[in-house]
C-alpha cells in the first residue's frame, strides 16, 4: 500500500484526491492545513477514510506518519522550503505550481531532488485535458509542418482571491500561477523551446485585490526563430458560463490547430484539408499517472526536468515584466 499526505488544501488537490480514488493500492494517509474547515471537508470526501489523520502542523505529520508520497498543495511563498525537506525525508512530491517564487529557491529545490534521489512532478493538470493532446499528437505527427507562430490565452473570472494570493510575499503573481500552464502547453504541444522572453503585467481595474495583477502579456522567440505568446487576465465576466476561456492556436508552415476550452473540440486545417475536427484521446489523471509511473520505473508524463524548466521560464518572464528588459532563456 503506498501512503500519501497532503500538505496544504489551497490548490488543485482536489486531482490527487480524485487519482486516489481510481487506485485501490494507494490511501490518503493524512493532510496538514491552518483551516480547521478545509480538514473537516477532505475527511468527508471519498478518499479519506477512517484511518486518515488531519494535522494543523505538516511537520508534526511527516514527523508520526509513514507516507512515500508527499504532495504540497499550500501557499507559494512556503513551497520551496516544504519541497525541500520532503525530499530531504526521502519522499517522493507531487506539488503545485510553480515550484518556487526565486531563482534561488528553484535551485536549491532542484539539489535536494537529486541529492536525495527522489522523483518530482508538478500538477500541471492542462497537459491531460484531452484535446491538448490531440493538437501535440498532430504537431508531433507533422500535420502542420513547421511551428511558425504558437499563441494561448488563459482568461479567469477574478472571484473571491483568498487573502495570500492578494500579497505579493505569499503570492508569485499572474505569470507564474497561471502563466505556468500557458508556457507550458506552448512548449509541450509544440516540442520548441524558448529562447527570449518579453513581459508587461499590471493590476489596471482591480484595486482590492491589491499587489494581485489582474492582466499580462508574454511574447517569446522559439529556438526555431518562431514566436510564441500567450495573454492571461482575471477579467472573465462572472455571469459567463464557464470559470475559464482557454485557447490554443498554432500555426504552421503547412496547417493551423486550434482548441477552444469552451467548444470542446480541436480543429485543424492545412493546404489540402478544409477544417475539420480531430479525435481526442481518453482522459487521464495526472497523479496517476505519477504514482503509475513509479511503480513501474519509468518517467512519467510531467517529469521534474520539465518542472524545473517551466518555473524557470515563469519566474524569468515576471523579471521581463518587472524591469522592462527582455531576458534569454
Amino acid at each position: 500500500m503506498t501512503n500519501v499526505a497532503i500538505i496544504g488544501l489551497k490548490g488543485h488537490q482536489s486531482v490527487v484526491l480524485q487519482g486516489i480514488g481510481q487506485m485501490p493500492d494507494v490511501r490518503l494517509a493524512a493532510a496538514a492545513d491552518d483551516n480547521e474547515e478545509a480538514l473537516a471537508r477532505l475527511k468527508r470526501s471519498e478518499a479519506a477514510d477512517a484511518a486518515t489523520h488531519t494535522y494543523s502542523d505538516y511537520r508534526e505529520m511527516l514527523e508520526k506518519e509513514d507516507v512515500q508520497i508527499a504532495v504540497h498543495c499550500g501557499t507559494d511563498s512556503e513551497r520551496a522550503d516544504i519541497l525541500v525537506e520532503c525530499a530531504r525525508r526521502g519522499l517522493h512530491i507531487v506539488s503545485e505550481k510553480p515550484l518556487a517564487m526565486t531563482l534561488d529557491r528553484l535551485g536549491a529545490v532542484r539539489e535536494a531532488v537529486r541529492a536525495n534521489n527522489v522523483r518530482l512532478s508538478m500538477l500541471l493538470t492542462m497537459r491531460f485535458e484531452p484535446r491538448y493532446g490531440a493538437v501535440r499528437e498532430a504537431i508531433a505527427a507533422g500535420q502542420i509542418g513547421e511551428v511558425v507562430l504558437a499563441t494561448m490565452q488563459k482568461s479567469y473570472k477574478l472571484g473571491n482571491r483568498p487573502e495570500w494570493q492578494r500579497d505579493r510575499r505569499t503570492f508569485g503573481g499572474i505569470i507564474p500561477f497561471i502563466g505556468i500552464h500557458a508556457l507550458d502547453l506552448l512548449r509541450w504541444t509544440t516540442g520548441r523551446e524558448f529562447v527570449e522572453v518579453m513581459a508587461y503585467q499590471s493590476n489596471a481595474a482591480h484595486p482590492d485585490i491589491r499587489d494581485m495583477e489582474d492582466n499580462a502579456s508574454i511574447a517569446l522567440k522559439l529556438d526555431n526563430g518562431g514566436s510564441a505568446s500567450a495573454r492571461l487576465d482575471y477579467c472573465r465576466p462572472a455571469a459567463a458560463p464557464t470559470h475559464g476561456d482557454d485557447r490554443l492556436r498554432v500555426a504552421g508552415s503547412e496547417g493551423v490547430i486550434e482548441s477552444i476550452a469552451t467548444a470542446s473540440s480541436v480543429t485543424l486545417v492545412t493546404q489540402g484539408e478544409e477544417p475539420h475536427e480531430l479525435p481526442v484521446p481518453e482522459a487521464d489523471n495526472l497523479f496517476v499517472d505519477f504514482v503509475r509511473s513509479l511503480e513501474e520505473r519509468r518517467e512519467g508524463s510531467v517529469p521534474a526536468e520539465d518542472c524545473f524548466r517551466i518555473t524557470e521560464v515563469v519566474l524569468k518572464a515576471r523579471e521581463a515584466a518587472q524591469t522592462g528588459k527582455p531576458v534569454a532563456l
